[in-house]
């Protein structure tokens, strides 16, 4: 038994590739065996990631791509883990991830012809010059998503062990939530821009100067951004609110305000993804700013043999039978009342009336008004009240020859 460890361990030492310094077995065994228990702990960590989503109510899109990056940069990161951990030269591979890229954006250094002789270039020391590498965008790119995560996660505990203890209001929230996400995700940049060894200063030039091309081609953009942080601080629509945009014809409950646009949800459940910009110049009814009470309109028209007071007293009836409708107003319901009717019109071919009447919540307001259409039809049927139709009268002359 002895003998045949030994053996193994002489196998163990034996040159499988040769490269600038040879590759044995046993390096290649401890590389295989680093990386099998590298997707061991990637895949624990994408389940606990998936029940975090899932907690977190990310959506299965962004969730997948998510997971998708994050089993790159781990696995990335676990290859050069790995051939460090096996001893393994990695040669131009880590050549290549080491390559300074400012370098790529330098003029070559050429000696300068003169009368007196050749001038060498000036030597420049790179000493206490931090590097940008691939390596280091990586790993800049991995504290970005890592704050990103983070912010998930801490947005999460924050609203469900302390907003939601306070009782905050929804909207006010979602506006402290936005600012520590916004926070968090600044302080991501900053920490890998200073990994990346970028003088914050140089930026703030550059930007400066990308200022001019945002303010021409990217107007739209900041409109949507300005108008994003109005909505958020001025609120004149939140979270929850039932709104409707005129000119476009979209009605629904508002999702979420972001900075460029806002999620409405629509009655048949479907997201609408609105510029912000659109909700500051346009014309937006918000049914809920004050309350979430509604007044729905019935419009009634029946036959001119119809006796007014019994239609009247129809529309009343089926009013008062419907449980959502509002039939006796409590002091707090400020300028709500009772159901009434209105005789609005001696028509063409009709009179018409209409019923009015308060409801408590404005998004039943389509399902009451239907309910009320069928009540009142079977009523009128019920009181043989007629409604009546266009009809014209031709009358025929003879000429006398």
């Amino acid at each position: 038994m002895g003998d045949l460890f030994q053996r193994f361990l002489e196998f163990l030492d034996y040159t499988a590739i040769r490269l600038d310094e040879d590759v044995t077995f046993g390096q290649i065994f401890i590389f295989i065996g680093f990386l099998a228990v590298s997707l061991l702990i990637v895949e624990y960590i994408r389940r606990w990631l998936r029940r975090l989503f899932n907690r977190l109510q990310i959506s299965e899109n962004i969730e997948k791509r998510f997971l998708a990056i994050l089993f790159l940069i781990v696995m990335i990161i676990a290859i050069g883990f790995a051939f460090k951990f096996a001893g393994i030269d990695t040669g131009g591979f880590g050549k290549f991830l080491d390559y300074d890229l400012t370098e790529l954006f330098q003029s070559s250094q050429e000696s300068v012809e003169t009368e007196t002789g050749q001038i060498p270039p000036p030597v420049i020391d790179n000493r206490d010059k931090s590097k940008l590498t691939i390596a280091n965008l990586f790993f800049g790119f991995a504290i970005v998503f890592g704050m990103f995560i983070l912010s998930k996660y801490a947005q999460w505990v924050l609203r469900r062990q302390v907003l939601q203890a306070f009782q905050i209001e929804r909207h006010t929230q979602f506006i402290i939530l936005r600012i520590f996400h916004f926070v968090l995700i600044t302080i991501g940049v900053i920490i890998s821009l200073k990994s990346l060894g970028m003088n914050l200063t140089s930026l703030a030039i550059i930007f400066g100067g990308l200022s001019i091309g945002i303010g021409f081609g990217l107007q739209n953009l900041v409109s949507n951004l300005i108008s994003g942080f109005i909505l958020i601080f001025e609120r004149p629509i939140k979270i929850g609110d039932l709104v409707e945009v005129m000119d476009v014809d979209i009605f629904g409950r508002v999702s979420s305000i972001n900075l460029r646009s806002t999620v409405i949800i629509a009655v048949d459940e479907k997201e609408i993804i609105v510029p912000n910009s659109q909700l500051i110049t346009e014309p937006v009814h918000n049914l809920t700013h004050y309350n979430n009470r509604f007044r729905i309109k019935i419009k009634a028209s029946v036959s001119f043999s119809s006796d007014p007071e019994l239609v009247k007293q129809v529309l009343l009836e089926a009013a008062h039978a419907h449980p959502d409708v509002i039939t006796e107003p409590t002091p707090e319901m400020e300028n709500v009342t009772p159901p009434f009717v209105r005789f609005t019109n001696f028509g063409e071919f009709s009179l018409d009336f209409d019923l009015l009447a308060w409801i408590p919540n404005t998004f039943d307001r389509f399902d009451v008004a239907s309910d009320l259409h069928f009540m009142i039809w079977e009523k009128f049927k019920e009181y043989d009240i007629q409604i009546p139709f266009p009809q014209q009268e031709v009358h025929l002359t003879k000429e006398k020859d």
